[in-house]
């Protein structure tokens, strides 16, 4: 595949979306503030920032509903490569996403490269194709780092979801800070070349059968200088994560999913059997589907269902 191919001709919507961490403070007299028993869990007296990253800030999306006392899931959103990385949002359909499920959302933007386009340097294939050697896992998981600091999110529901050059990321996330991550969803994506988990993370990869951009059926992507980078099939991946997962590489058919916006119950689903317990490892497969799906109006609580059936065991 020609990286001009990754110029990717979405129609879609798009929404607009940006690290401080709270700390403890005292009592005047020197003495650490006796409320704050878990470094991990911020004063409640404090207003914590909504701007992580630095120099490359991201919006925390914070539901009206968030109570400093409870253990709050957080949700990381990626997009592909593209000139717009606010589409994500929209194409997701997660514009009211934090509010209707009551989670902590963020969607940060990758660094942009020398043809204008946004981008993530994932752990594999897609998508550093200028070779900026960019460290898009550290600066990721450092956002994380930074809202578990400044808010009292659940370590045990933090999850990602990507598209395209952002389900590489979410997948590289994954196989490299499984300690960090619940789960991940990863629509049209592919498994870095070497994945191995240091625990167990539920992964479902979502691919159409008809993607010319990144083939269900695996493929090439060209970098600026003419080299290439393979990358495998749907299945290969999703089989790649099971063994990662200690899962069978066999698999189970399971009941169709109505995804996309067509009539009935469409996408199959085939799930990887002998996973350790509150583990999944599934692909679904969109028949006839693209790189660009049209997804069914009950997609945003499609996502959630999915994630928050699958925190960390």
């Amino acid at each position: 595949m020609q990286s001009r191919t990754l110029t990717l001709a979405f129609v879609i919507l798009t929404s607009s979306f940006g690290g401080l961490a709270a700390c403890g403070g005292d009592d005047g007299g020197g003495a650490p503030d006796a409320r704050r028993v878990d470094a991990t869990v911020p004063d409640a007296d404090l207003t914590p920032p909504t701007t992580f990253g630095g120099d490359r800030p991201a919006t925390l999306i914070v539901p009206t509903t968030y109570d400093p006392a409870t253990p709050t899931p957080l949700v990381v959103a990626l997009h592909g490569y593209f000139t717009d990385p606010e589409y994500i949002m929209a194409y997701l359909r997660l514009d009211t996403f934090a509010e209707d499920h009551g989670t902590l959302l963020i969607a940060p933007d990758g660094l942009v490269d020398p043809s204008g386009n946004y981008y993530w340097n994932s752990d594999g294939a897609c998508c550093d194709l200028y070779d900026a050697g960019t460290d898009d896992d550290a600066y990721l998981t450092g956002l994380v780092t930074d809202i578990r600091a400044a808010y009292n999110v659940d370590p045990a529901q933090i999850y990602v979801i990507g598209h395209s050059n952002g389900a590489f990321m979410a997948l590289s996330l994954v196989c490299n800070h499984a300690d960090v991550f619940a789960s991940a969803i990863a629509l049209a994506g592919a498994v870095p070349p070497t994945c191995t988990m240091s625990e167990p993370v539920s992964v479902l990869t979502i691919h159409g059968d008809s993607d010319s951009t990144i083939p269900y059926t695996g493929g090439a992507i060209t970098k600026n200088d003419g080299s290439t980078i393979d990358f495998p099939s749907a299945p290969d991946t999703s089989a790649a994560l099971a063994a990662a997962n200690g899962c069978d590489v066999a698999t189970a058919t399971g009941t169709p999913v109505d995804l996309v916006n067509t009539a009935g119950d469409e996408t199959t689903v085939e799930s990887h059997t002998g996973c350790p317990t509150g583990i999944e490892t599934t692909l679904w497969t969109v028949p006839n589907g693209g790189h660009v799906l049209l997804f069914a109006g009950t997609v945003p609580d499609a996502w959630w269902t999915w994630l928050s059936a699958h925190p960390k065991p």
